[in-house]
């Protein structure tokens, strides 16, 4: 990634992530045929759903930032 595209706080990087996964899901093979049954809601809302718990679980935080000690002195 560039530095001009670069997010530069934690907010903006998990929201790049959130929409990367979004629409790689969204983009997939199986995001194109879940759209394409539209005609049957059951495949398209199983697909859907397996797709939406993938990203939900790739977009969870890794951990939180360990806290910052003061300075000594």
């Amino acid at each position: 990634m560039s530095k001009r595209n670069r997010p530069t706080t934690a907010a903006q990087a998990t929201h790049r992530r959130l929409r990367h996964a979004y629409r790689s899901a969204y983009n997939s093979p199986e995001g194109k045929a879940a759209r394409g049954a539209a005609g049957t809601p059951a495949a398209a809302t199983a697909a859907s759903a397996t797709k939406l718990a993938a990203v939900k679980r790739a977009a969870a935080p890794a951990s939180p930032p360990a806290p910052k000690t003061p300075p000594q002195g």
